[in-house]
């Protein structure tokens, strides 16, 4: 039989988009590890995502059947089990744990409340009480029946699935709409977070205004590490070093539950349609467990109503003693933060405590024990509690979960692969192995793999090219420059004080130009360079003489050099300096600057290879080229805002030679004409305009399995809207490649952003999005994290790392997938 023979009847499968070796190697379809959503009614599931439930409902409902722990109907404890000794948890620990459930619910105050995964009814039996309706829904057949005969007043239990919140059984159940819906220990046993968000979403839309999701006892991702540690230790004390490192590794990679971490939940909430912050509590058991440890409950607030805004402070600034010290901040609103949680960190960490000591100390207060969002290690006290809700966007960043079913598919696709084989009378390879697309869906020990190999191809690019050491005194020396150029500007032209329409007449500033010099304004005052009174007029105190500051001094050239410029650069800058009064009356237009022969293409690239780009531009194609190992051949690829073809380039050569359907898009035809030129038949060429409609100019809705955007997305009026459009885009499992500035470069703003001034009559740059009104052209810190997240896309990767000298520039590299 031929090797050709088993790859056709393999690809027959429904499960199967490629097969290579020989049909040694199997990759995932998309659509079967994936969860679409429709206009109205439940998701539909991938099939070996509703394979992956199923197997749960099977585990439980056999718990619940043989019911081996169940010794109280009001604490049944079937399949409560430690992870490092397979032994019952101890009741009391339990009966803690379900009385602190039941204070987080009953604390928001609920009057109708559905149970998603209600199990055997612990909090069932506590809430009921205290509501005027309880819904309740399980995939486990046995318990659904025990708990619907027990007649209890104004209690419904129905047999549905998670994700079946909007179908017919639950809607009819319902009747009102709940102002809570409960998730407690259950997203463990979810696939993806795709499903999660799935379930999230309609729970969030089906809450009246003011209502509650509560999503408990969550499994931190970003503690995986250090659990999979702990239990390793406890199975062999004597384990260290690189072993204990290697075991704990191949543990996380083999857990079969989802594990989350706040940027997840963020930007699964962000991408709901409706106004949410997230309260995110600690667990404050007694005994010291896993269930204490390593887990979290969060509560979403859907459409709040506005909390005041605490005053902060930092734990080890609180005395001595800091827990004597936090009882008399708690008369106000107010955080403390940086608490050492000494369950994780150790007793020999300087005013460590717990959650539990935490809560003593709180007792009689109107208080609640937070995680930090970014340091699962730390704690913190929000008082009063209401004043633990955070707004997403400051919870937006890298999401970083375990997702389960990597691993399942993998097995599953493998014993299909093989029963097929055997079904068709071909020979069954002695050794298989499946992949999943990259990307989502994936272990939380492969995403950070994919993540090192992308930073490790980007350093290669780099080596022995420059002394990356330099990099942050070159960017500081960048910005003093141009600080020192507008701050001479600005005390040579105005004595006294001067509004900013003043500002803009004294200097002849051209109308499209205005909007430069107010952020100019608002830059200076930052900085200390100019003072503004109550009623906004500036001065500006007389500079200083600096001459290693001057632009034709050698600092410029050299901060040049060291970031990669070429000396074109370093002479646009020079001049630019030089002519801002010109540049600003519009007598000069910085594109003469730029491109003074003329040349509009070669000047362009420029900067293509600076230390940045470099970096960037070997990192995403490392994601390229992964992207294209696991997915059908050819790998569907859209760049939008092409321009000059540096990052074109870059993808090819990245791609390194795998087949591919590369669409090279611009607004302009001039650039896609000199990209045919360039790049000739391996490509397709289209006009695409990223401030209208992508799929309504004629880009295929769900046809590209990458999209890639390289420095374009400032280009946008509106981030969030254009990234809608490009959500359409993108196939079941598809990726954004996004690479952006994450911080405001004063050089930039003092020179090339006069690129950027509109023509007269038109919208500015972020009028619709979170730059709105304030002149910045480049979205900062989590802003570009939470416009992808409210459009539906979460970030699997950003790279450089906030510990590499890299960082400095603050050019960065996104890569997301759709929610």
């Amino acid at each position: 039989m031929s090797s050709e023979q088993i790859e056709q009847t393999l690809l027959a499968h429904p499960w199967i988009t490629r097969v290579d070796r020989g049909g040694t190697v199997v990759t995932a379809c998309p659509r079967a590890v994936t969860v679409q959503r429709g206009s109205a009614g439940p998701p539909v599931l991938g099939d070996l995502v509703a394979e992956h439930l199923e197997h749960w409902g099977e585990v439980y409902d056999w718990t619940y059947r043989s019911g081996q722990d169940a010794q109280d109907p009001l604490l049944d404890l079937s399949g409560w089990r430690a992870t490092d000794t397979g032994a019952p948890l101890p009741a009391e620990h339990m009966t803690e744990w379900v009385d602190r459930t039941t204070e987080l619910v009953l604390r928001t105050r609920p009057r109708r409340l559905l149970e998603l995964g209600c199990g055997t009814g612990m909090l069932l039996h506590r809430l009921h009480p205290h509501l005027d309706g309880y819904v309740g829904t399980d995939i486990a057949e046995h318990v659904v029946e025990r708990l619907s005969g027990l007649g209890l007043p104004g209690v419904r239990v129905v047999r549905a699935a998670a994700h079946e919140t909007s179908g017919p059984v639950v809607r009819e159940a319902l009747g009102e709409r709940p102002d809570c819906v409960l998730l407690n220990s259950v997203t463990q046993c979810f696939p993806t977070v795709e499903y999660l968000a799935a379930v999230l979403h309609d729970a969030i839309r089906l809450v009246t205004p003011g209502g509650t999701v509560i999503v408990g006892d969550v499994r931190h991702s970003g503690l995986l590490d250090a659990h999979c540690r702990w239990l390793e230790q406890v199975a062999d004390p004597g384990v260290t070093g690189p072993e204990l490192t290697a075991r704990a590794r191949r543990r996380a990679a083999a857990d079969t539950e989802l594990l989350l971490d706040p940027a997840t939940l963020a930007a699964v909430a962000a991408s709901s349609g409706r106004r949410v912050t997230v309260s995110l509590f600690a667990k404050t058991l007694t005994a010291d467990s896993e269930l204490t440890r390593y887990r979290f409950d969060a509560v979403l607030h859907v459409e709040p109503a506005d909390v005041p805004e605490p005053a902060v402070h930092e734990w080890d600034r609180l005395g001595a003693d800091p827990l004597a010290g936090l009882t008399g901040l708690l008369t106000g609103p107010v955080r403390v933060r940086g608490i050492p949680n000494r369950l994780l960190l150790g007793s020999e960490v300087r005013h460590a405590t717990t959650g539990a000591e935490l809560r003593a100390a709180l007792a009689g207060h109107d208080a609640a024990v937070l995680i930090d969002p970014d340091d699962p290690t730390l704690l913190q006290v929000a008082a009063p509690a209401a004043v633990a809700a955070t707004p997403l966007d400051a919870l937006a960043g890298v999401s970083r979960p375990h997702e389960p079913l990597g691993a399942f598919a993998r097995t599953r696709l493998v014993e299909e692969a093989r029963r097929t084989l055997r079904k068709a009378g071909l020979p069954v390879p002695a050794e298989m192995t499946a992949l999943l697309p990259s990307g989502p869906g994936h272990d939380a020990v492969t995403l950070a793999r994919d993540s090192a190999n992308a930073d490790r191809a980007g350093m290669l690019a780099l080596d022995g090219t420059t002394t990356l050491d330099g990099i942050p005194a070159a960017v500081a020396a960048f910005d003093e420059i141009a600080l020192q150029a507008l701050s001479r500007l600005m005390a040579g032209t105005f004595g006294g004080r001067h509004p900013a329409e003043e500002v803009l007449a004294g200097l002849g500033v051209a109308p499209r130009h205005a909007w430069i010099v107010r952020r100019w304004l608002h830059v200076l005052h930052a900085e200390g360079r100019a003072e503004r009174d109550p009623d906004g007029r500036y001065r500006f105190p007389q500079v200083a003489d600096r001459p290693e500051l001057d632009p034709s001094g050698p600092l410029l050239e050299q901060a040049c050099a060291t970031l990669g410029y070429p000396a074109q650069m370093t002479t646009f800058f020079r001049e630019a300096l030089t002519l801002l009064p010109e540049l600003l009356r519009d007598e000069i237009p910085a594109q003469a600057l730029l491109f003074p022969d003329g040349d509009l293409l070669t000047s362009l690239s420029k900067d293509h290879d600076n230390v940045s780009n470099a970096y960037l531009n070997a990192a995403f194609g490392s994601v390229l080229r992964q992207a294209a190992r696991t997915r059908a051949v050819p790998l569907r690829v859209v760049e939008l805002g092409a321009g000059a073809g540096g990052s074109t380039a870059a993808a090819l050569h990245g791609l390194a030679g795998a087949e591919a359907d590369y669409l090279f898009t611009d607004v302009s035809r001039f650039f896609t004409m000199a990209a045919q030129d360039r790049f000739g038949d391996r490509l397709r060429y289209g006009l695409l305009d990223i401030d209208a409609d992508l799929v309504a100019q004629g880009a295929p809705r769900g046809g590209a399995d990458v999209v890639l955007a390289a420095n374009v997305l400032h280009c946008a009026r509106n981030v969030g809207r254009s990234l809608r459009w490009i959500r359409e885009l993108l196939a079941p499992g598809g990726l954004l490649i996004v690479t952006e500035a994450v911080r405001e470069h004063y050089l930039v703003l003092a020179t090339m952003q006069f690129l950027l001034s509109p023509r007269e009559g038109s919208p500015g740059l972020g009028s619709g999005d979170r730059r709105g009104g304030t002149g910045r052209v480049f979205l900062t810190g989590r802003q570009l994290p939470a416009e992808l997240a409210e459009a539906g896309f979460r970030v699997l990767l950003e790279l450089p790392g906030a510990q590499s000298p890299l960082a400095a520039p603050a050019q960065h590299l996104f890569v997301a997938t759709g929610i």
